[in-house]
């Protein structure tokens, strides 16, 4: 009887009920279950409460990164009703800490809205395309404030080893919110072609703007005494005093 055509029927019904099943548990697990263990480490390392800020530090949303595994990603704990002012902190649904040491935060879908690169003392900087730069620090890190009187005067511009421009900030105004420029003769082609005209300091660090249409060069002051491009994007960009 066991072996008639309806028992093993019913046991194939069966087998795939508990199959859809475990499925089912799985998927509402999500990609999360099934992290590497070395992710998971280096997430616990990193787990915390973190301050998420615009460049200007006028926008701030607290955040709390947790080390357990939530939808495409890793869990964070996030007001949002408090995060208005980040445009982006809505979609805000999970992060995962990336092999190269960078944090990315993700939306439900698993899609990258902020990868955020290691800076200094535990904080991270990310520049969101069309949006601007944004900091990720724990809340006992705050902005770094560099003063007039550290930056003006001369700086050597470097790319890797190479020298490429010497460069003096003054503390004249240009415009409406720049500070004169100037650039000593000898500069490599592509910082004339970039044009520098004028700079200011924003959210502790060195802005400088180049001709209409050039963008705007970010430098981030390091442990050394040294100002970096940044995001790097492959391309190193330092200053240091002659």
């Amino acid at each position: 009887m066991a072996s008639s055509p309806l028992w093993r029927a019913a046991a194939l019904l069966l087998a795939f009920a508990f199959a859809l099943l475990a499925g089912a548990a799985l998927a509402q697990k999500g990609p999360a279950a099934r992290l590497d263990p070395a992710v998971r480490e280096a997430a616990a390392q990193v787990a915390g409460p973190f301050r998420l800020s615009s460049a200007d530090g006028e926008r701030q949303c607290p955040l709390v990164l947790k080390p357990d595994p939530a939808g495409p990603g890793l869990a964070l704990g996030i007001d949002k009703a408090a995060c208005t002012g980040i445009a982006f902190a809505a979609d805000v649904a999970a992060w995962l800490p990336d092999p190269s040491g960078s944090l990315r935060l993700l939306n439900g879908q698993g899609r990258t809205l902020a990868e955020f690169t290691a800076a200094t003392e535990g904080s991270y900087e990310a520049l969101r395309e069309g949006d601007g730069v944004y900091f990720l620090a724990p809340p006992t890190v705050e902005p770094d404030g560099a003063s007039l009187a550290e930056v003006l005067g001369e700086w050597d511009l470097s790319r890797g080893a190479a020298p490429v421009c010497r460069w003096t900030f003054a503390e004249e105004k240009v415009g409406r919110d720049g500070l004169a420029l100037t650039l000593a003769p000898g500069c490599d082609a592509l910082i004339v072609q970039f044009g520098p005209k004028s700079w200011r300091l924003e959210g502790g660090n060195v802005l400088v703007e180049g001709v209409p249409g050039a963008g705007t060069i970010r430098f981030a002051r390091q442990e050394d005494g040294s100002w970096a491009r940044v995001p790097e994007r492959g391309r190193p960009l330092v200053m240091t005093r002659p």
